[in-house]
């Protein structure tokens, strides 16, 4: 009898704090459009390296070594014209030396640089944003409250609307995320929310679009990616956007980093105190409404019964959690439908 009012006990404790969200929730959250554009102009202006106590993460990185010659100079070169590798090996190295150039990791300022760019083209390709402050408010304080529980809490998170009725969402790196009103439309209530905005935040807490960007072909040479070589070489920065514009738009990420992107964001709902099967219920309602066919959102990705069939196997861990909040009238009085006053 006790352990099942201590259960119950947890429970409304969970529900007090997600009530109280709205209430005391920082009212500065805000995505602004000129702003982002005045932040991308001053992002790819060469500056100082940024402080790690002014970005409160780690963004020091060890020293990295001299980019190799690989145009026939250089160890490899000198190896290959005393005779100690042949062509075929030499051009192997040569490959290994560019792969591992491209792998640097990329800092949180470029980081930055690039998801403010990326955060223009989204919309400019998907209506613009969408006018409704309230909306937007409540969009944030539901995001910023998984994106505080994140594996990546310490950086800002910016939430918006974007002014079209397909269901889609994206997150561009350094703490964009978008959703689209049509997507908030189907949405049944918030812990499904969460889980949607929840997946997103995870796309950037695990660097999954800088992960496949450190492979792209066009940091072959480059050893690290910075504001400066930005600036200096912009055809370099204007083909990198379009390659990961076409990864998030058109090809989609590797479906093995969607999966993961659903089991952190399930996590990040279950965190917060929602109940954590609003991710599963939502992917299954998208693939089976008509419009879902005709979203980004479920083109980019492996197919919604693929998505909901692997959160299922793992459920064993949220077995216990029937009655978290799932917060059905405060979605419902947030956002509007088309049949409603």
């Amino acid at each position: 009898m006790f352990l099942k009012n201590l259960k119950i006990f947890k429970i409304g404790f969970i529900c007090i704090g997600l009530l109280g969200l709205l209430a005391w929730g920082k009212p500065s959250y805000s995505f602004n459009l000129n702003g982002i554009l005045k932040e991308v102009e001053k992002s790819t202006r060469p500056k100082p390296e940024p402080k790690e106590e002014e970005l409160n993460i780690k963004t020091k990185e060890p020293d990295q070594p001299r980019q190799q010659n690989t145009s026939g100079g250089g160890m490899i070169g000198l190896g290959q014209s005393l005779g100690l590798f042949d062509k075929k090996t030499s051009k192997i190295l040569k490959q290994s030396v560019n792969t591992l150039q491209a792998l640097q990791p990329i800092a949180f300022e470029e980081e930055k640089a690039i998801g403010g760019r990326l955060a223009v083209e989204v919309f400019n390709r998907y209506g613009g944003p969408y006018n409704d402050p309230e909306l937007v408010r409540y969009i944030n304080l539901v995001g910023r409250a998984v994106a505080d529980v994140s594996n990546r809490p310490d950086i800002d998170y910016h939430f918006a609307i974007l002014n079209t009725e397909y269901p889609n969402a994206f997150a561009t790196p350094g703490g964009y995320v978008f959703v689209s009103i049509g997507l908030l439309r189907m949405i049944e209530n918030e812990a499904q929310l969460a889980g949607v905005l929840a997946h997103e935040v995870a796309h950037i807490s695990q660097k999954h679009a800088l992960k496949t960007l450190e492979r792209s072909r066009s940091l072959q040479g480059v050893s690290a990616l910075t504001l400066t070589v930005m600036d200096e070489n912009p055809g370099m920065f204007d083909k990198l956007i379009d390659e990961v514009s076409n990864v998030l738009f058109t090809k989609g990420l590797d479906k093995n980093l969607e999966f993961e992107a659903d089991k952190y964001g399930r996590e990040f709902a279950y965190r917060m105190g929602y109940y954590p099967g609003g991710l599963q219920s939502f992917i299954l309602k998208l693939g089976k409404s008509r419009a879902g066919n005709k979203s980004i959102f479920m083109s980019t990705h492996p197919s919604a019964g693929e998505r909901y069939n692997i959160l299922k196997k793992t459920w064993r861990r949220y077995k216990k959690t029937a009655l978290y909040p799932v917060l059905e009238k405060r979605l419902l009085a947030a956002i509007k439908r088309p049949d409603t006053p």
